[in-house]
């Protein structure tokens, strides 16, 4: 705005240079405007830390490095738990995708980009075991899927197999009934016999 970002680099004049006096003034002047504006930017509790220093060169390099270093360090994070992704058993895959969402959110965030070949493919390395072949069939496919093209393609698959494991549960339970009532039958008719002879010699023995 004031065209002074030379000030951030520019060292304070050399006393033993030629017209130093001069320099110095001019130098001064800039300084202090540009000191200035970087302190109205910050908020009452950064202006505490750093509105005693004299120069916009040492405030400007104290935040510098603030910063740039705290950036670095929220981009290892975010990558650290990027690679750490990997969907487990005990979770809908759905709600695990969302997840993956995120992640990749806070990579862009910290302005890392990655290639939509590359999150697609490390999406469906990170399924679970049990999704072994799955993930095999949609590795040999040779149509290039986008990351939107895959996600709605587990989701089909997540449906089909819950719907699956419920015809499986609800044929398990009906084959469980009939082997209760087959049972329950068999010993109803085990017993009928029993108290049908009982009768029978009863009978008998009344007989002349």
């Amino acid at each position: 705005m004031f065209n002074l970002a030379h000030i951030l680099t520019e060292a304070k004049p050399d006393p033993t240079s030629e017209a130093y006096s001069e320099t110095l003034s001019i130098w001064e002047k800039r300084n202090k405007i540009c000191r200035h504006t970087i302190l109205s930017t910050l908020s009452n509790e950064l202006y505490d830390i750093y509105c005693d220093l004299k120069t916009a060169k040492e405030i400007w390099n104290s935040l510098h490095k603030k910063y740039v270093v705290e950036d670095a360090r929220n981009q290892k994070y975010a990558i650290g738990n990027f690679s750490d992704f990997k969907m487990t058993e005990d979770k809908d895959v759905s709600s695990q995708i969302h997840d993956y969402h995120v992640l990749v959110n806070e990579l862009k965030n910290e302005e890392i980009i990655l290639p939509d070949a590359f999150i697609a493919g490390f999406l469906i390395e990170s399924l679970p075991e049990s999704w072994k072949h799955y993930k095999n069939n949609l590795k040999h496919k040779r149509k290039l899927m986008t990351l939107e093209d895959i996600i709605v393609h587990i989701r089909i698959e997540e449906k089909n197999r819950q719907r699956d494991n419920a015809d499986k549960i609800k044929e398990f339970s009906s084959k469980a009934n009939l082997i209760e009532v087959g049972s329950n039958k068999s010993q109803n008719s085990n017993r009928n016999p029993k108290k049908f002879k009982g009768t029978r010699n009863k009978l008998c023995v009344a007989c002349p």
